[in-house]
């Protein structure tokens, strides 16, 4: 068990060091070729077609959930029935999702297009988005049933691939003049691929041999999975309005133009979620193998120690990006993102980081079908964050905005994680104690470090916050090391080590 989570959440993490790797590469080449109002509008529709994602009903966990369950009772017939059953609904979702993106375009994409602009580019582009949903829907359920499988490494292999490919050919062939059409077309054809070799890799014996059967279709067990997934759909709707609303209230009321200002700091502390998540990604479906089992006190064991471990990764980079955020903005991308990001990234950050006290509270829920909370709860939450948004954004601007995002963190994450603990039957102040506190004292040394090398470097160069943020991030390994791994784990560790060096 052990192996194969490492083994899948350190493939989720290389994934996203690749693709935080190519952020660095490719944001200034975006901005530069596009421009503010095309990269704005690509960020606005990055935001609706994240809406259009919820448009699934909550299935892509239900899948993976279901995969992992009925893999654990080895029900060959069950697991073929929720594959040919959720890619029915999945390519009419997208097939409808197409039709509704082609006719935008044919005749309204005009409204995209700048006013006096010939608006042509603005048609292709939507049309090749609705081409990018028709594939995307179906290719879900073959990605989430590897998921289900624990088979992370596979979809992760496949996917680095397809990004770096992706990213060489914008980086040479993209020019101002095509580069909204070039970057929506390159990411399209590179899912189409990604996709089709998923359901590829499913159809082979080693891996399940799951494959489309229409004669697998039941409408039981396409039922059965939008009960379960409609509270992941609600729950989706209303995370999807309060991660995505951010940029649209700024696009529609301040205009595309300064979106950049707002999504670009927004996009890097995304960058420490998107990890985060990655961190507890493979859990869900471990949960559920255990859930089935009826193995309650290894899922505790097993849900404080990575919480523990999490915790402290996410404070340590939240404390970093407080740091070195705007250095970094002013280098990468000019002192014009730099100034607009000074007290932006405070509330970002803090936004980004909160959630994570909890971290595998959806993972856990959601394999005990307990996770209606989050469907009660959320549009509340994204509700407020609206209304705030709307509130604030005239009078205090992209930091009111991200204010915003703010508040509804501080009242329902204590929720949350008080529902969570009464069905591990753990309580709350020993999960704090265990889980939580310890990573605050690696994560202010790494600070106080970065603060104080600040006094001799001016973090003016890439070479400085390099240097920082490696010299920072020793101090918080040792720190780590000492102070939030127990005697039993750095034991165990050590062995590891041991032994890995030895076959070396």
């Amino acid at each position: 068990m052990i192996r194969t989570l490492l083994v899948n959440t350190g493939s989720n993490v290389l994934v996203m060091f690749v693709k935080l790797v190519i952020t660095f590469i490719m944001t200034p080449v975006f901005v530069h070729n596009l421009g503010k109002y095309d990269y704005g509008l690509w960020e606005m529709i990055g935001a609706v077609i994240g809406y259009m994602g919820i448009l699934d009903l909550g299935l892509r966990p239900a899948i993976s959930r279901y995969a992992a369950r009925h893999l654990a009772e080895k029900d060959e017939t069950a697991l073929q029935s929720v594959y040919m059953s959720a890619l029915a609904f999945m390519a009419v979702v997208g097939l409808l999702l197409f039709v509704f993106f082609f006719s935008w375009g044919f005749w309204f994409g005009g409204t995209l297009a700048p006013e006096g602009e010939p608006h042509q580019k603005y048609t292709l582009f939507l049309i090749i988005i609705g081409a990018y949903l028709l594939i995307s829907f179906p290719g879900y359920v073959a990605e989430s049933y590897l998921e289900g499988f624990q088979k992370y490494y596979l979809k992760n292999n496949i996917t680095i691939v397809n990004s770096v490919v992706g990213s060489v050919l914008l980086y040479s062939l993209i020019t101002p003049e095509n580069g909204l059409v070039l970057l929506a077309g390159i990411n399209a054809i590179g899912l189409t691929v990604k996709y089709l070799l998923f359901m590829w890799v499913l159809a082979r014996p080693a891996y399940g041999a799951v494959r489309a059967q229409w004669e697998m279709f039941s409408s039981f067990r396409l039922r059965e999975l939008i009960v379960f997934g409609f509270k992941s759909f609600v729950q989706g709707i209303a995370t999807r309005v309060e991660n995505a609303t951010d940029v649209l209230v700024i696009g529609l009321i301040l205009g595309p133009a300064v979106v950049p200002f707002y999504s670009i700091p927004a996009n890097l502390t995304q960058h420490i979620r998107g990890l985060g998540w990655t961190l507890t990604h493979a859990f869900m479906p471990l949960f559920s193998g255990l859930s089935a089992q009826a193995e309650d006190e290894m899922i505790r064991r097993v849900f404080l120690m990575s919480s523990r471990y999490v915790v402290s990764i996410v404070f340590a980079m939240g404390a970093g990006a407080l740091v070195l955020g705007v250095p970094f903005i002013n280098i990468w991308l000019g002192s014009e993102f730099g100034e607009k990001a000074k007290y932006l990234i405070v509330f970002l950050v803090f936004f980004t980081v909160l959630p994570f006290i909890n971290p595998f509270a959806s993972r856990y829920l959601t394999a005990i079908n307990k996770h209606g909370i989050f469907a009660r709860l959320t549009p509340i939450a994204a509700t407020m964050n609206i209304g705030l948004s709307l509130v604030l954004v005239q009078p205090f601007g992209l930091e009111g905005v991200a204010f915003a995002s703010v508040v509804p963190g501080l009242i329902f994450v204590p929720l949350y994680l008080r529902y969570t603990c009464k069905h591990l039957e753990l309580p709350v102040r020993e999960y704090l104690r265990w889980s939580v506190l310890p990573a605050f004292l690696p994560a202010g040394i790494m600070a106080l470090i970065l603060l104080g090398m600040g006094d001799y470097l001016i973090y003016d160069s890439y070479a400085d916050i390099v240097a920082g943020a490696l010299l920072s991030s020793s101090a918080w390994l040792v720190a780590f090391w000492l102070l939030v791994l127990s005697r039993d784990e750095r034991t165990y560790l050590r062995g590891r080590i041991v032994r890995m060096a030895g076959r070396n």
